[in-house]
């Protein structure tokens, strides 16, 4: 699958919640998240927005075969993108409509129509197949977040 400016990002099941948002004390991850938005001058890396509220992300990448999820680095987006990056979530709390925005948010970031976004996200969807029913070891850098 071709890099996307904006891609959704399947977890699987076993590391849902597990973050260092929620994993570091507060005043750590306020610093690191401070820092992330001050290093992008407080725009959203992926489209650009100051208007929508920003957020760290984490950037996980996956090793299938080891099942390790591996902490990237840290991206500033606004709500938008982020909620695009966890689609599978924002399809389970938010609304339809809410979601249709999200979708032609990922369209127009991406140059793409809602029938590429369609196949992009059936391409995913194999790929979360393969992780939803196996164990996934967290890891940033050598520590390992449970």
């Amino acid at each position: 699958m071709r890099k996307l400016k904006l891609e959704i990002e399947p977890r699987p099941v076993s590391t849902w919640g597990i973050t260092l948002a929620n994993r570091l004390p507060r005043k750590e991850w306020d610093e690191i998240r401070q820092r992330v938005y001050r290093e992008a001058n407080y725009t959203c890396q992926i489209c650009g927005s100051t208007k929508n509220g920003l957020h760290c992300h984490e950037k996980w990448g996956f090793d299938d075969k080891k099942r390790i999820q591996r902490l990237l680095g840290f991206e500033c987006c606004c709500e938008v993108c982020h909620d695009v990056h966890h689609l599978g979530r924002s399809r389970q709390v938010y609304s339809k409509e809410y979601v249709g925005l999200l979708i032609k948010h990922w369209c127009q970031v991406n140059g793409k129509t809602e029938r590429e976004f369609r196949i992009y996200e059936a391409q995913l969807f194999e790929i979360s197949k393969k992780r939803v029913n196996k164990f996934y070891i967290v890891k940033v850098g050598r520590r390992i977040l449970t």
